[in-house]
This record gives C-alpha cells, sequence and structure tokens, in this order.
C-alpha cells in the first residue's frame, strides 16, 4: 500500500458513481454488489465514471489491486472473488479529508493473502446462535476477509438442520432434557430446551447471505460419532444389541457412546441426508463429515459390528470408522463434494486421496498435520493450541459468564493467536501447496449467547485473518496492535461485544 498523505482523496459524500456500462456489464455489476456489501455507497446507471474494472491474468485468483485518485478509482481483479477483498479494503480505508468529510485518499494498493481458505467454525448445537446472530458473524468475517464459516449443524447435544425425508431428526434431535449450567458444567440446570433447528429456507437464507459477502458455507454432519441426537430419533441407526442400549439426547458436554452402525440402513440414511445437505449448499465444494471422538465401545460390544468385522477381514474397531470414512467419501463424491475431517480421519489408514484434513489435535506426536502432509492431503490449520476461540484469552472479567468451562482456560489472546506460523520449517515445495487454510473454531458449551460469542470471537478474528494472510517473516505484533485498536470505531459503530485490552466486555 502506497498512501499520498497531505493531497487530495476521492471525496465519498456523494457515494461512487458507476458509468452505465460498467453497471451493465459482468464484472461491473460484480463490483457494484462487492462494494454495497462493504457497505460503500454507489450509484450504478450514471453517466460519469468514477470506478472502472478490469480482470486481469494472476495465478493466485484472490490477488486484487486498487488505485484511488481524486477523480477516480480502479479495480484489477484476477477473478470475481477478489472483488470482495478489493470492496473491504476499501471500506476499511475510508476516513475524513480536511473539512472533516468522508474520502478515501489517493493511494495504490496490491494484495492477495497467502491461504485460500480462512474459516471460523459455528456450533448452534451445544448453543444456538439465531439466524440474526449468524449473519452479524457473517459481516464481521467479511470485514477480515475470511471466506468460509463452518456451520456445525449436528452433534450429540442437537440436531439443527432440517432433513425432510427424516423429520423425527428434528422433532425430537432439536431439543433436550436439559443442559450443563455455565457456573458448573456438571449439574444440569434442570430446564428443557425448547426446540431449535434451522429450516431449510433460513439455511438458503443464510447461505445466500454469505455468498452476497463473498463468503462460502461448509456444512458439517458428525460421522460416525458425535451422534446422540440422530440416533435419538431414530434408534435403528445405532448399536441397538449391545447392553443398556437407550440413546437421547444428550444433557452432558464431553464424548459421548452412541455411534452409527455400520449397516446399509444407516447408509441410506446418510446419503438421503447428505443429498438434501448438497442441495442446500450448492457452492460448497466441500462437506465436513466429523470424524473426531468416535468411541468404539459399542462396536466392540455389538454382535452385529462384530461379525460384520470378521467378514471385512478387519482386526480392530479403528477400521470400522475408516470404513465409514472412505463410505462417505464415496458417497459426496456422487454429489461432487470433497469431504473434511477432522484429523483423526487418518489414523487407521489410508484415506481417499483428496480427502481435506483438518488438524486440530495439537497434543498428537508425530503430528497428523505432518502426517497427512506428507500422504499428501490437503490441510486446513486449526490447532486447539492457538484456534479454540471457546478457550480464554488471559485476565476475565468478574461476570462467571464470560468464563470457560472445565479445562478450557489454556490463555489464548490474540497475541497468542497472531504468534502461529502456518508453514512450519522443513516441508517440502510440494507439501507446501497442500497448505490450504486456517480456522478458528467457536465450540459453544460456554458460549450460551450472542454477546459471548462476540466477546471470545473479537478482536481474535483480526489476528487470524493476519495470520492466514501474511508470511510470518513480515509480522510484528506491535504494529499490529495499532491497527487493531484502530477497528475500535468500527467495533463500536457496529454494536459488536469486543474483548477490550483490560478483558471486560465492551456492552454491558
Amino acid at each position: 500500500m502506497q498512501v499520498a498523505i497531505g493531497q487530495p482523496g476521492f471525496a465519498m459524500e456523494q457515494g461512487i458513481k458507476v458509468h452505465y456500462t460498467i453497471s451493465r456489464s459482468e464484472i461491473g455489476r460484480a463490483a457494484i454488489r462487492a462494494l454495497m456489501a462493504a457497505g460503500l455507497a454507489v450509484q450504478p446507471e450514471e453517466n460519469v465514471s468514477e470506478l472502472t474494472v478490469e480482470q486481469v491474468e494472476h495465478e493466485n485468483k484472490e490477488w486484487y489491486s486498487i488505485q484511488v485518485t481524486p477523480q477516480c478509482i480502479t479495480l484489477k481483479v484476477a477473478a470475481p472473488q477478489a472483488l470482495h477483498l478489493a470492496a473491504q479494503t476499501l471500506a476499511q480505508s475510508v476516513g475524513a479529508d480536511s473539512d472533516g468529510k468522508s474520502a478515501l485518499p489517493s493511494m495504490v494498493v496490491t494484495d492477495a493473502p497467502l491461504l485460500p481458505y480462512r474459516g471460523l467454525m459455528l456450533d448452534p448445537c451445544r448453543h444456538p446462535q439465531t439466524v440474526e446472530e449468524t449473519k452479524k458473524m457473517l459481516r464481521i468475517m467479511a470485514r477480515y476477509k475470511l471466506n468460509h464459516l463452518h456451520w456445525h449443524l449436528a452433534d450429540d447435544q442437537g440436531w439443527r438442520i432440517e432433513i425432510k425425508k427424516y423429520p423425527r431428526l428434528t422433532e425430537v434431535g432439536s431439543h433436550r432434557a436439559e443442559t450443563p449450567t455455565l457456573a458448573n458444567h456438571e449439574v444440569g440446570d434442570g430446564t428443557p430446551t425448547q426446540p431449535f433447528y434451522f429450516t431449510q429456507d433460513e439455511v438458503r437464507d443464510v447461505v445466500s447471505y454469505a455468498h452476497s459477502l463473498g463468503i462460502t458455507v461448509i456444512p458439517e454432519i458428525e460421522v460416525p460419532g458425535h451422534s446422540s441426537a440422530a440416533i435419538a430419533a431414530y434408534p435403528e441407526l445405532g448399536n441397538h444389541d449391545v447392553p443398556g442400549y437407550a440413546p437421547q439426547v444428550a444433557t452432558t458436554w464431553g464424548v459421548l457412546p452412541y455411534t452409527y452402525a455400520p449397516k446399509e440402513v444407516t447408509m441410506r440414511f446418510l446419503n438421503d441426508v447428505f443429498a438434501e445437505v448438497c442441495a442446500l449448499f450448492p457452492r460448497a465444494k466441500f462437506v465436513h463429515i466429523g470424524g473426531d471422538e468416535a468411541p468404539r465401545d459399542q462396536w466392540q460390544k455389538s454382535p452385529f459390528v462384530r461379525s460384520f468385522m470378521q467378514e471385512n477381514g478387519m482386526r480392530h474397531a479403528g477400521q470400522v470408522q475408516h470404513w465409514f470414512t472412505h463410505r462417505m467419501a464415496e458417497l459426496l463424491a456422487g454429489h461432487g463434494r470433497r469431504i473434511v475431517g477432522w484429523d483423526e480421519i487418518i489414523d487407521d489408514g489410508a484415506v481417499p486421496g483428496d480427502a481435506v484434513v483438518m488438524y486440530w489435535r495439537s497434543w498428537v506426536r508425530p503430528s497428523s498435520l505432518l502426517r497427512a502432509l506428507r500422504s499428501g492431503h490437503d490441510v486446513i490449520q486449526s490447532p486447539d493450541s492457538h484456534f479454540y476461540f471457546n478457550f480464554s484469552q488471559g485476565k476475565l472479567p468478574a461476570d462467571p459468564a464470560y468464563r470457560p468451562h472445565g479445562s478450557l482456560t489454556a490463555e489464548q489472546d490474540w497475541r497468542h493467536v497472531y504468534s502461529y506460523n502456518p508453514v512450519p520449517a522443513g516441508l517440502t515445495p510440494e507439501q507446501k501447496k497442500h497448505l490450504i487454510g486456517l480456522q478458528a473454531n467457536c465450540w459453544s458449551e460456554s458460549i450460551a449467547d450472542g454477546r459471548k460469542l462476540e466477546y471470545q470471537t473479537v478482536p481474535r478474528i483480526c489476528a487470524l485473518a493476519e495470520v492466514a494472510w501474511r508470511p510470518a517473516e513480515l509480522r510484528r505484533a506491535d504494529e499490529f496492535l495499532q491497527r487493531i485498536r484502530a477497528q475500535y470505531p468500527w467495533f463500536e459503530q457496529q454494536k459488536i461485544n469486543y474483548r477490550r485490552e483490560d478483558g471486560t466486555p465492551a456492552l454491558p
């Protein structure tokens, strides 16, 4: 970025006038939509041209350049998706001229991200987020150029997406008998929850809104573990021949024993579910299948599963999970999608080469990140050591509602997030190509409402965005702190309950 300090800039008081020839071109319409989504005023179909847009060749499809003069804004992009990035840079650059009026400085910007996948995961299963709360997070994501929302829609504690063919998923699976209290997660609150799930119309609305901001929504349906809510709705999907079989929507957190059984009725169910899910998320290249924390106790105790293992030459129950991973990859390939799975999917043998591994277990040695890269898999990094935004950030306010639960007290303030290097030393050029992205996760056991979600996410999301954008050798935390502070007025304008530097929430 080169800024002409002290020279006239582009006046924004009357918006950006766009000549009708640009307004009627495909790339021009895309630019207008991106600028308006970023909150900039645009006047299309004018006889005056204050905006020019050009698509140029570049190997990085998110590359863009901006030139601002007092007369015109010129955008060059490698592909239309880069228009959203350019628009957000312009929105962040708006200041005031010597008369206090809204203006852009005269400047030249050339920019492109380090990593193509920059994500945030929301978990409405433990504590739901409403459509409006989800949209607000999408606006925050867009501001900082994150481009993927990972939507965790099914877990032990709730099934949160309407599936027309299986209505009991939401009739039974969308509510539970009680919820652990925030003060003590070992104690239930004794209060049944109200049914909560996203209708298919609401899903389409969120997906469309995200697309308008340049964000793709990636759905997650957990297989084969974290499936208590689905199995409570349809008990035949589970290992119903084990002693004490009594599935219910979970009322506690943690890892629970109910897993899908490797039966054809289960495969038909999952095929039907993913068919509806893929139709609702038409732009998602990936579908997340979970694959983490799948207990094997019920498989080991089930006569059916033991027979299944013997028939298929399986020596241990981990191979049952491996079987599920391959079946899900085959099923979703039929819908033109690649699977993403938490890094447990590579523990029990080779998985399909186009499977994406989401690395989260930072404590595992040898690192599942390196194992995935060496086996040729694309990897999205989401280590709990740095990117679990449900973990504490250091000093906490007095209000217990702002404290994490149980062992989730690892201090991960924005400086800790900012310290992460997503490109480990010693990788080959080919392995580096498989480092496709970063993601932060907002698990919601202790995030009971939208205010707490914002407090846990902002301003850490700014550090996440820069780690995914800028090579580690070009980052300086003290310099970045000044740029975070420059975002405070926008946080306040948007009524975001961000975490202040003293640990207190911005909103009462």
